[in-house]
């Protein structure tokens, strides 16, 4: 929808080495949007008895345990422009 309004000198093709302020906030909130979804599919699919909905709910946790990782992973191998604190892996 929007690829079309910017021509390609504005659009990053790589994530920026230094994050903001900002940017780690926003972050921050991605990670416990993708974390929070990962625990409550996790819960669902140890509730659940339909064998084809627990394994649709456990690829779902999965899903988004990997989207937290990979959020993770850049937040802690990124430069910051401010103080920070760590963030924690998670397993199920």
């Amino acid at each position: 929808m929007y690829r079309d309004r910017y021509p390609q000198q504005y659009r990053m093709n790589q994530p920026p080495r230094v994050l903001s302020t900002k940017d780690c906030s926003y972050l921050t909130d991605a990670l416990s949007w993708e974390l929070l979804t990962a625990k409550k599919a996790h819960f669902l699919a140890s509730q659940c008895s339909d064998q084809q909905v627990k394994q649709q709910l456990e690829q779902i946790s999965q899903l988004h345990q990997t989207h937290y990782d990979i959020l993770l992973n850049h937040l802690n191998t990124t430069e910051h422009d401010h103080d920070h604190f760590g963030y924690q892996g998670y397993r199920q």
